[in-house]
């Protein structure tokens, strides 16, 4: 069998990419019945598990996969592996914007640079009410998704409300390439940069938002890698390396125990503070950049344990047109620490995207913090930023999720199970806040304070609630 060069791929989702092998020629097998069989051989002869070809005889595709009790090793038809194969660099077919949902609906937070969205002249906020004169649910981004895919140069009619006027414009499909890593500029020379992917292009995007960022005179580096899947090892190896002069990436553990590194070399040293963003659903190659730069104390890791996706990946195309993507390896750390089923744990523990966002700023050097809130809105010292506070009226009260204000005054946060009460601690001493309706309130788990409560207790926390605008700022420990 010919392979091409290493391209792993480590990635939670089923929007994957990897190094393409062809197997045995069908030659070597007896016609009826080959894809089984290819299966069966992959299958027995990589597998980090071990499993036998004798172990799977006489078993179905199905059964095979299924056997395994692996969620990454999948068969894909071949229309399967058509849908996915344009993400390898993620390009997508559709109207170019991206999608959010609310009290009133379905509506566009993301216009997408030359798609046909743009195009057509549809704007962030407008409400999907209809596509093709077929109503949108009010209650389901998907009901408008799938109304608004199709195929490349096919044409549809969308009908949204902006303010109080509906209009219908006409686009036509097309292929849009949906951008996977964001920069943001914000004062005392701290930059954010935020990646959704790893995908293939993912990388020199970073490369070239970096750059600019360092043009602006950077000083400080929030890189967020937070609800990111993961995908190619290559990515995360040549991003690694704008940390990293050289070194061991990953080790690999195959089904034979034996360690096949994945190394580099030719890296630069940034020589500034970085700080990784990321949560439970941060896995995969994110573990990988995130346990790489920990290991190599380039970076400290702010969050909670992320998601534990230890293995790798490597995709066969099969006879027919269809693939098996089939987990070969298992992967540690540079410092052999294990990641399958364990996670990366952070250095500086938080709750919460807010919380986690306004910590990373202050670490950076921003203890100074105004927050802006919107209906579809919120800036943090002016920045827009997809890191929502968590606030509602109640009463005519404002609550705010408990853990932001404790991060913006920089307090700790515990719950007193015995008392049923929210203690916040500072310097100067714990307050305790009870589950009472004008205090706090607990929904899934949790918690909201009254922010009028909250100011009583850290006057140096200031709230200016104009109703459908709120602005929250305070300076850490003052």
């Amino acid at each position: 069998m010919k392979q091409q060069p290493r391209m792993r791929i480590m990635k939670v989702t089923l929007a994957l990419a990897s190094a393409l092998m062809t197997i045995l020629p069908v030659s070597a097998m007896a016609q009826e019945d080959l894809q089984t069989k290819q299966v069966r051989e992959l299958i027995g002869k990589l597998h980090v598990s071990g499993v036998t070809e004798e172990a799977l005889a006489n078993q179905s595709i199905q059964q095979m996969v299924e056997g395994l009790k692996d969620p990454y090793t999948v068969y894909f038809s071949k229309e399967e592996y058509g849908q996915f194969s344009s993400s390898l660099e993620n390009n997508y077919v559709g109207m170019g914007a991206r999608i959010g949902l609310d009290d009133k609906g379905v509506y566009i937070t993301e216009v997408f640079a030359g798609s046909a969205a743009e195009t057509a002249g549809l704007q962030t906020d407008d409400y999907i009410r209809a596509v093709d004169g077929v109503a949108v649910q009010n209650n389901s981004t998907e009901s408008a998704r799938s109304k608004i895919v199709g195929l490349e140069g096919t044409k549809t009619k969308v009908t949204v409300l902006r303010g109080d006027k509906e209009l219908t414009v006409e686009l036509t499909r097309k292929a849009v390439n949906i951008p996977e890593v964001y920069s943001k500029n914000f004062t005392n020379g701290v930059g954010y940069i935020q990646i959704t992917d790893f995908s293939s292009d993912a990388d020199e995007d970073f490369d070239q938002q970096l750059k600019s960022l360092n043009a602006k005179g950077l000083k400080a580096l929030i890189v967020d890698v937070r609800n990111n899947p993961g995908g190619l090892v290559d990515t995360a190896q040549n991003i690694t390396k704008h940390f990293v002069k050289e070194g061991v990436l990953i080790h690999t553990r195959d089904r034979n125990g034996e360690d096949d590194p994945v190394t580099f070399k030719g890296g630069t040293d940034l020589s500034l503070p970085v700080y990784i963003l990321a949560n439970e659903n941060s896995a995969s190659a994110s573990e990988v950049l995130s346990g790489a730069l920990q290991d190599y104390h380039a970076a400290q890791v702010i969050g909670v344990q992320t998601y534990g996706k230890g293995s790798v990946q490597q995709l066969y195309k099969l006879d027919g047109g269809s693939a098996l993507k089939v987990t070969v390896e298992e992967y540690l750390t540079p410092n052999k620490r294990k990641v399958n089923k364990v996670g990366i744990t952070p250095d500086v523990k938080v709750d919460g995207s807010a919380a986690q966002l306004i910590t990373a700023l202050q670490l950076a050097g921003i203890s100074d913090v105004n927050v802006e809130i919107s209906k579809h809105k919120i800036t943090y010292n002016g920045v827009e930023m997809n890191s929502p506070l968590g606030t509602f009226h109640e009463n005519g009260q404002l609550f705010a999720n408990t853990r932001a204000l404790a991060a913006l005054v920089g307090a700790n946060i515990s719950w007193n199970d015995a008392n049923r009460t929210v203690d916040i601690t500072d310097a100067k001493g714990t307050h305790a806040i009870p589950v009472e309706a004008d205090k706090l309130i607990i929904d899934n788990g949790t918690s909201y304070v009254n922010a009028s409560v909250f100011e009583r207790f850290f006057p140096q926390l200031k709230v200016n609630d104009q109703g459908e605008t709120v602005s929250i700022h305070a300076v850490k420990g003052n």
